[in-house]
C-alpha cells in the first residue's frame, strides 16, 4: 500500500493575519469614515447659502475617539467674526415650515423628529424655506463610504 503525507505550510502566517484583522479593519475603516466626513464637510460648504459666510466657515469635520467622525455646523459658541453667534444652521437646513425632505441612507424618523423641534420657534420669521446643505451631503456620501468599508482586505 502506498503512503503519502500532506504538509500545510503557512498556518502561522494565516493565524497572524487573522489575529491582526480587527485592528487593521478598525484602523482602515476609521480612516474611511474620517475621509467621508471631510467630503461631507466640503460638499456642505459648497451648498450652504451664504450671507456673511459665517455658517459656511462653521462647518467642520472632526475625528471622534471611538474611530468615528462628526460634521457640525453652526455651533452656538462660534462667532461669525462680527460678534454674532452662528446658531441658526438647523433653521437653514430644515426651514421653519413644513416637514423636511426625506433622504435615502439616513434614519428619516429621527431626522423628522429632530427637525420638528425647530419649526416655528426660536426665530423671528416663520415658514422659512428649507435650504438643505448638510443632510443631503451626508446622504449622498454614506453609500460610497459603506462600499469602501466593505472592500477592506484583511
Amino acid at each position: 500500500m502506498a503512503k503519502f503525507d500532506i504538509k500545510i505550510k503557512g498556518v502561522d502566517a494565516i493565524m497572524r493575519k487573522i489575529e491582526a484583522a480587527p485592528q487593521k479593519f478598525a484602523k482602515e475603516s476609521s480612516q474611511i469614515i474620517y475621509e467621508t466626513a471631510r467630503e461631507v464637510e466640503a460638499m456642505a460648504r459648497a451648498r450652504v447659502v451664504q450671507d456673511t459666510g459665517g455658517l459656511m466657515q462653521s462647518i467642520r469635520a472632526n475625528r471622534l475617539g471611538n474611530g468615528g467622525a462628526i460634521v457640525k455646523a453652526g455651533l452656538p459658541n462660534v462667532s461669525n467674526g462680527k460678534g454674532h453667534l452662528i446658531n441658526y444652521a438647523a433653521y437653514v437646513e430644515w426651514g421653519t415650515g413644513k416637514e423636511p425632505k426625506r433622504y435615502p441612507n439616513l434614519n428619516n424618523n429621527e431626522l423628522i423628529s429632530y427637525a420638528a423641534t425647530f419649526k416655528g420657534r426660536g426665530i423671528r420669521q416663520t415658514n422659512l424655506p428649507a435650504r438643505p446643505f448638510m443632510y443631503n451631503s451626508a446622504s449622498e456620501t454614506l453609500g460610497k463610504m459603506i462600499n469602501k468599508i466593505k472592500k477592506i482586505k484583511i
